[in-house]
């Protein structure tokens, strides 16, 4: 394709209306290429997602920015595919998905067009962080122990991600839904924390919508031994001073606690 030329005789307005009309028809020609469809936050995109947080069934309607060709859609959750011989905006094709708490892959075929849109139905409930000690826990031990904690989350969704914090500065822990229900292990070790401390849980899945959960357990009481110190006044002496002060300059765990003695 030549480029186009334009003569210096051509009126500047016809240039600008000359620009729109192949702007748009690019677009036009992209978005075809490309089979758009608007998601669930009215974005024209290839990959579109749809979430409910309501917990009970939910509808989505597939349109488009521009017109779609023969198109067969597949609903993912096991009900017929639905066929469209041409889908022409603002028309629209709806489908209800039942209760559920799940995630559903919809693809969507164009033949006219060549193309294919992937999206995701995402069904679910914002999620609760919650943190509760098992039968025959304890929250307190003398350094180094393990103390076991477990994840009692509600509202829990296969998109869920769990961040456990144990309030000690080692690292933090990342799961995935299956930590839902699970008891997790912890190994405390001396001088990490000042005896007391908390632990915290986060939890965030779609219906989150950036905002997660946090559940926090506390006081966990970690104690440690004392380190027995003595400091001198003096290492060397010249007679006649024969007199050393001795101080005890034990460094104590747990003062903030009330270990004074």
């Amino acid at each position: 394709m030549k480029t186009p030329v334009f003569s210096h005789n051509m009126p500047i307005q016809s240039v600008k209306t000359f620009l729109i009309v192949l702007v748009l028809i690019a677009l036009a020609v992209n978005a075809r290429a490309q089979c758009l469809v608007y998601d669930g936050q009215g974005n024209a995109v290839n990959n579109p997602t749809w979430v409910s947080c309501s917990g009970g069934a939910y509808t989505v309607f597939i349109q488009g920015p521009v017109a779609l060709g023969l198109i067969t859609i597949d609903w993912g959750d096991g009900s017929p595919n639905t066929v469209v011989n041409g889908l022409v905006p603002p028309a629209f094709v709806q489908h209800t998905y039942a209760a559920n708490i799940t995630n559903y892959n919809v693809v969507i075929t164009d033949a006219t067009n060549g193309c294919t849109v992937n999206g995701l139905v995402v069904m679910e409930e914002p999620v609760n962080a919650s943190i509760q000690i098992p039968i025959g826990g304890v929250t307190q031990t003398c350094a180094p122990d393990d103390l076991i904690f477990l994840n009692s989350s509600t509202d829990v969704s296969s998109n869920t991600t769990f961040t456990w914090d144990f309030g000690d500065g080692s690292p933090i822990l990342t799961f995935d839904s299956s930590n839902a229900g699970q008891i997790i292990t912890h190994t405390y070790l001396q001088g990490t924390v000042n005896c007391v401390t908390q632990v915290t849980l986060t939890a965030e899945n779609f219906c989150s919508f950036g905002n997660p959960t946090i559940a926090s357990f506390n006081p966990v009481q970690i104690y440690d031994i004392d380190d027995a110190q003595i400091t001198a006044s003096n290492v060397l002496l010249c007679y006649p001073d024969t007199v050393v002060h001795f101080d005890n300059t034990t460094a104590k765990n747990c003062v903030p606690q009330g270990n004074t003695a």
